[in-house]
């Protein structure tokens, strides 16, 4: 009896992902397995491309089909310091663009606001993401959402490095190089911005900061991170 359970519970499953296709094709999904062979002549040889100062390596597998093997290994070949975090590019698509930050421990980001969406994905460590005054510890593979001008910030009360993965709408004109070049132009106005007294590091805040509070209460080691100097 249970078998016979089994088999129907089963088949009924299927049933409903049978029509759950059908409805997408009728709803307009223009997915299709219907596609013509490509040319020989139109097939290019996998291939590595070499990392280059403003670029990661990476894999040319197809035509327009590019593969990072491991992001981490292009957070090594490829960032700028800023006292945001280590930022740097990874794939830039057709419409859209992805790129690592990496925060340092210690690091503090006041809440702002930007101009675009941003998916963020937590590849490793921990850290603290605020917004409206909340936060939230985030850990490897954590993933967020935030809107076209809403204020985030982060916060790195840990001891480790926590690398994240953002993708973004790619702006129009994006190259690598430019982009570099303008990380570089922000890690100058951001140093300007710090000699003019905005904190970016937990031990420039005051004592009774909240994101202090939030930290001791997240980890018990923390005195370990205040007392770092960057």
């Amino acid at each position: 009896m249970k078998t016979l359970v089994l088999a129907l519970t089963v088949l009924s499953l299927a049933a409903c992902q049978g029509d759950t296709h059908e409805a997408a094709h009728e709803d307009g999904d223009d997915h299709t397995h219907d596609v013509a062979p490509a040319s020989p002549d139109d097939i290019l040889p996998k291939q590595m491309v070499q990392a280059t100062p403003v670029s990661p390596a990476y894999i040319q597998l197809a035509n327009n089909v590019s593969v990072i093997p491991d992001i981490r290994q292009a957070v090594e070949s490829v960032g700028v310091l800023t006292h945001e975090g280590v930022f740097g590019p990874l794939l830039f698509a057709e419409e859209l663009r992805a790129f690592f930050i990496q925060l340092k421990p210690g690091m503090y980001l006041e809440e702002h606001p930007h101009p675009t969406e941003s998916l963020v994905y937590t590849v490793s460590g921990s850290w603290v993401l605020c917004s409206e005054g909340k936060r939230q510890v985030m850990e490897p593979g954590s993933l967020f959402h935030f809107g076209s001008g809403m204020p985030t910030g982060w916060e790195a009360p840990f001891s480790e490095d926590a690398l994240l993965l953002v993708v973004k709408s790619k702006e129009e004109g994006s190259a690598y190089e430019p982009y570099v070049q303008g990380l570089r132009e922000m890690a100058t106005d951001l140093d300007a911005q710090r000699a003019e007294g905005t904190e970016f590091y937990f031990h420039e805040l005051a004592p009774d900061h909240e994101a202090i509070e939030f930290a001791r209460g997240v980890n018990a080691d923390f005195d370990e991170v205040l007392s770092l100097r960057y």
